[in-house]
C-alpha cells in the first residue's frame, strides 16, 4: 500500500516539477482512461446526472481538475470514461451505479481511430496516455494481474499499429 501511495506522490511531484520548470515537449495529449482522467464524458453520457455536481467538479470524479489537465498542455483529446475497464470484450465497464455501460480503453482507442484522420496527427508532438486496470479488478476480484496486463498490452499494440510514437502507461 505504501509503495503505491509513494509512487502516486512521486508521479504528482514529477508532473508538477515538469510543468513548473520546463516546457513539456508535447502540444497534444490524447487520453484513454477511467475516472482518473474523465473530464466530463460520463457526465455528458448520463445527461448531467452523474457524477453529482456538486460535490464533484464540473462532471469530473474529483473536487477539481483532474491530473491530465495539470500537465500544461492546452490541447487535450479526452476519451476517458469513469468506470472504464481495459477492454469491454474482456470485462464490461459501467458507471452510475453500475447500470450504464461505458467504452473500455480499447474501445476508446477504436473511437479515436474512427474519429481522427491519423495522417494529420503530429506524432512527434502528441502524447497518448493509457491509464486503466483498476476497474477490471473492481469488477472481478479474482482476475489475474497477467490478464489485465495482457489487455493493456493489446491497447498499446493497437496504438502502435496506427503509428503512435509516444505512449505513457
Amino acid at each position: 500500500m505504501w509503495s503505491y501511495i509513494s509512487h502516486c506522490f512521486l508521479l504528482l511531484f514529477l508532473c508538477n516539477h515538469l510543468t513548473n520548470t520546463r516546457q513539456i515537449p508535447f502540444d497534444t495529449i490524447v487520453s484513454f482512461s477511467d475516472s482518473s482522467a474523465d473530464t466530463g464524458n460520463v457526465y455528458n453520457l448520463t445527461h448531467h446526472t452523474w457524477p453529482i455536481v456538486p460535490p464533484y467538479f464540473e462532471g469530473r470524479f474529483s473536487n477539481g481538475p483532474v491530473w491530465i489537465e495539470k500537465l500544461g498542455v492546452s490541447n487535450i483529446k479526452n476519451y476517458a470514461y469513469g468506470g472504464a475497464t481495459t477492454d469491454n470484450d474482456f470485462i464490461q465497464g459501467y458507471t452510475a451505479s453500475n447500470t450504464i455501460p461505458v467504452p473500455g480503453v480499447r474501445q476508446q482507442i477504436k473511437i479515436y481511430f474512427n474519429q481522427t484522420n491519423i495522417t494529420t496527427v503530429n506524432s512527434m508532438r502528441t502524447l497518448h496516455v493509457i491509464r486503466a486496470g483498476g476497474n477490471d479488478y473492481y469488477a472481478n476480484k479474482t482476475i489475474s494481474p497477467s490478464r489485465v496486463i495482457a489487455s493493456i498490452l493489446n491497447c498499446v499494440k493497437d496504438l502502435f499499429e496506427i503509428g503512435v510514437k509516444h505512449i505513457l502507461i
